[in-house]
């Protein structure tokens, strides 16, 4: 088997450190409703327990979130590491949701499109 090219290294490369960063993004939305709790607490609030379970459980939604979006990146990473053609299509699917990010993610997105859509590209992950 041909060795990887490079644009696919990082591109890969790239999918790992956006899954790491969503999961630290994650937990540091899980450890919210800690805190609120806490501040409500020590301050006697009689609506803190409401104040921390609302906290809690809005945290826990974004935090799900930002969980499939960590797995889909590191599975994604993964795959196209491995030259595997559905993890090409995710590459793509997750390319095409990063380009409401602007400026950067806009940039990212759109390079990421066009070297997964190159003719020799698709061929590298045909075998």
């Amino acid at each position: 088997m041909k060795p990887r090219s490079d644009g696919l290294t990082l591109i890969s490369l790239y999918h790992f450190i956006c899954g790491f960063v969503s999961l630290m993004v994650m937990c540091g939305l899980i450890t919210v409703p800690f805190i609120v709790g806490l501040s409500t607490a020590a301050a006697n609030d009689p609506d803190g327990a409401t104040a921390t379970a609302i906290t809690g459980i809005v945290m826990l939604v974004i935090g799900a979130f930002f969980l499939v979006i960590a797995m889909a990146n590191l599975l994604v990473g993964w795959g196209i590491w491995q030259r595997r053609e559905w993890a090409r299509l995710g590459g793509l699917a997750l390319s095409i949701f990063r380009l409401i990010n602007i400026p950067l993610g806009t940039v990212i997105g759109g390079l990421i499109i066009w070297y997964l859509l190159r003719e020799d590209v698709m061929v590298e992950f045909a075998g």
